[in-house]
């Protein structure tokens, strides 16, 4: 467990022979730019923590500059914002017009989980209700807004902990309805289930589902696939399987716009704790688990308020402003990234990020570190990180962003000398195939330098 007063030391394990291969897009972005790309990082990344030196030197801003001013000016990166900040003081490091407004892509997901685990527990569920209908014969089934089912036996490999269809069904089948017909109740959200500047053609590529209070895998037509088609109609298709799992008629399903009468529950499932969920959100990006975590939000500080993406985005600033951190300038339409029309400063960037690594952090807080894609290890970052930027494999942490022409990351870097620090890079003007290898040295460099 990451506690006050640690730092991140990873061991990068070499397995000889072995090349991970992936797409060097976000997979949240997949239809923003498409492109392969073969990497020579690490194959398997083993996260270790130990004990902090309290006594370890802090960077010297002009030896960061010297190291990092060339870099942020190469023309491959094009318009560079930046904010390096020591954890433990909140000095600030290193910074390129560190409060100018940018498009952040899906670093976004990171104020999305941070508001998301100041408002709730850790181990806060999501429950999705099956209910006998007013109606004879009918099962209704009342979501809450968990898209993570699994739609087979057991949890899938990207949402660890989720609820199945199979133990839906097997309430159904204890109790003494014999449904001929399923209804699925709308749940609390409301409004358009696409976000602002969203297009419809992000569906098939797998980047977004419509946002609907239930739907199997987080829409994905291929659950175990992180680059999945999604489906365009998501909590029919979650009623449809459910009905072949039963024995109904699919053509007996029904989504309703209005809530639904029902006379007795029957019984619920819930989804993974919060944590989980946060997890997966971050590790791969996920755009539907983060504009649901948002309404969960939402409906944590006003259960009584419409739950749409104003509701979301507003409950996410809002509860970040309480928490003591400066949300002026933040404008967000969507609490995942997705939208060209967000904006934050790399400022308020790393001070989200030092809520989780700051000395006076909450566990809870400092459990976010733990959740975050691993250079050359896992997630976004998985093929990313090797050649000029390869020493920082295994100890850079930190949440990647792409829309086309943008380019972001975000995260937590330890230096040689054990100090540990966050950062944050917002890129525009170039494409993130040009920009991001300039973005990983930057990174790197923070990690390789001792900087007095």
């Amino acid at each position: 467990m990451w506690r006050a007063g640690v730092v991140l030391v990873v061991v990068a394990v070499l397995v000889a022979g072995l090349v991970a291969a992936a797409l060097v897009t976000d997979v949240d972005q997949r239809g923003a730019i498409i492109g392969e790309a073969t990497s020579d990082a690490a194959d398997e990344v083993d996260p270790g923590l130990l004990p902090a030196d309290g006594s370890a030197p802090m960077p010297d801003p002009a030896a960061l500059e010297r190291i990092l001013g060339p870099l942020a000016a190469a023309p491959a990166v094009g318009d560079l914002t930046a904010s390096v900040v020591d954890d433990a003081t909140g000095q600030v490091l290193w910074e390129r017009r560190p409060r100018d407004p940018k498009v952040p892509a899906s670093t976004t997901k990171l104020l999305t989980a941070v508001a998301a685990l100041t408002r709730l527990p850790g181990d806060a569920r999501v429950d999705t209700v099956l209910a006998r209908g007013a109606e004879a014969g009918t099962l209704v089934v009342v979501p809450d807004g968990d898209p993570t089912m699994s739609r087979g036996d057991e949890p899938g490999p990207l949402f660890p902990g989720s609820a199945t269809l199979a133990e839906a069904a097997e309430i159904v089948r204890a109790s003494d309805l014999r449904p001929t017909r399923i209804v699925v109740d709308p749940g609390p959200y409301t409004g358009p289930d696409l976000g602002p500047g969203w297009s419809p053609v992000e569906i098939p590529a797998g980047n977004i589902a419509p946002i609907e209070a239930w739907m199997l895998d987080a829409g994905r037509l291929d659950p175990a696939d992180e680059y999945s088609p999604r489906s365009t109609d998501p909590a029919l298709a979650a009623g449809r399987a459910l009905a072949r799992e039963l024995g109904v008629d699919p053509e007996r399903v029904k989504v309703a716009t209005e809530r639904v009468d029902t006379t007795d529950e029957l019984g619920r499932v819930s989804s993974a704790e919060l944590t989980e969920r946060v997890r997966s959100m971050l590790v791969y990006s996920d755009n539907v688990l983060a504009e649901t975590i948002c309404r969960e939000v939402a409906l944590a500080r006003d259960p009584d308020s419409p739950a749409d993406f104003a509701a979301g985005t507003a409950a996410v600033v809002d509860t970040l402003s309480e928490r003591g951190l400066d949300m002026s300038g933040v404008r967000l339409d969507d609490c995942s990234g997705m939208s060209p029309g967000n904006r934050l400063s790399a400022t308020a960037l790393t001070d989200v990020l030092r809520t989780a690594a700051a000395p006076d952090a909450t566990r809870e807080m400092r459990d976010l570190l733990d959740t975050l894609p691993v250079a050359a290890g896992s997630g976004t970052l998985l093929d990313r990180f090797s050649g000029p930027s390869a020493s920082g494999a295994g100890w850079v942490r930190a949440k990647t962003g792409t829309l086309a022409g943008t380019s972001a990351l975000a995260g937590s870097v330890t230096s040689a000398d054990g100090r540990s620090m966050s950062f944050a890079l917002l890129s525009s003007g170039t494409e993130p195939a040009v920009a991001r290898p300039v973005l990983d040295r930057i990174a790197a460099a923070l990690r390789d330098c001792g900087c007095r």
